[in-house]
């Protein structure tokens, strides 16, 4: 997820902003196949902002090319959620101790900002009850992408902005599942002390746990899910 920016917005950035946000919050679930005029009647953009929006989205690894088919939300397997978790608990914690480091105090206060509407008081982490779980869930991605920020390292960054696009186009899947016992990841108050004392070690150590933690239950989740049996992970609505 990227850091928003107020400069005006070409056509094509517009209409890349909307795509992406639809796929990565599963309002297109993996798999679903796209055409650039349906996208034009849907979204009210013309056909040359879709192409170029969908063309950025396609080196983002968010679609792919179908030949004589049009486009294709890239689908999701038990194998490529696992891998991608995998390289989350690589790249995440190092993303978190550099971000925290090296942040000045204008990025900190964005920081805390962004992730306070993951943060329960007086919890250790743990989900609870909440009527907008997707909350949360851009709440901790808003926060890892000031992090990643805040290291201005661009190669870093990039690595980052793809895996947050996926992670929370994972979570969004469970989430908007009926019958599935999770709700939005929720984050502790040890985060903003960490982050506000810029101990960049601890910060590292907190994201390693807590995204270990949400891997498990990630897979524990889905694979119990139906779809599971076959290559692809679709919702159980379909």
């Amino acid at each position: 997820m990227s850091v928003p920016s107020s400069e005006p917005l070409s056509l094509g950035d517009a209409a890349y902003r909307q795509l992406r946000a639809d796929i990565v919050s599963c309002r297109f679930v993996p798999g679903q196949r796209l055409t650039e005029r349906s996208l034009a009647e849907t979204t009210g953009f013309g056909i040359s902002p879709i192409r170029d929006a969908l063309t950025r989205l396609s080196h983002e690894g968010l679609v792919r090319t179908v030949p004589r088919k049009g486009y294709q939300v890239t689908p999701l397997t038990l194998k490529s959620v696992d891998d991608l978790f995998t390289l989350w608990r690589i790249v995440g914690p190092e993303t978190v101790r550099l971000g925290v480091q090296d942040a000045t105090a204008e990025q900190r206060r964005q920081i805390v900002d962004a992730l306070s509407p993951a943060i329960i008081p007086g919890s250790d982490g743990a989900d609870e009850a909440d009527e907008q779980p997707m909350r949360r869930v851009e709440a901790v991605a808003a926060g890892f992408a000031c992090l990643a920020a805040a290291t201005d390292n661009d190669y870093l960054i990039r690595i980052h902005d793809r895996l947050q696009n996926d992670i929370t186009r994972v979570l969004g899947l469970i989430i908007a599942e009926s019958d599935t016992s999770m709700t939005g990841p929720s984050i502790d108050a040890k985060w903003v002390e960490f982050i506000e004392c810029r101990d960049g070690d601890a910060a590292a150590a907190r994201a390693r746990d807590y995204i270990g933690d949400l891997h498990a239950r990630v897979l524990r989740i889905l694979t119990r899910w139906p779809s599971v049996v076959t290559s692809e992970i679709t919702s159980m609505r379909d």
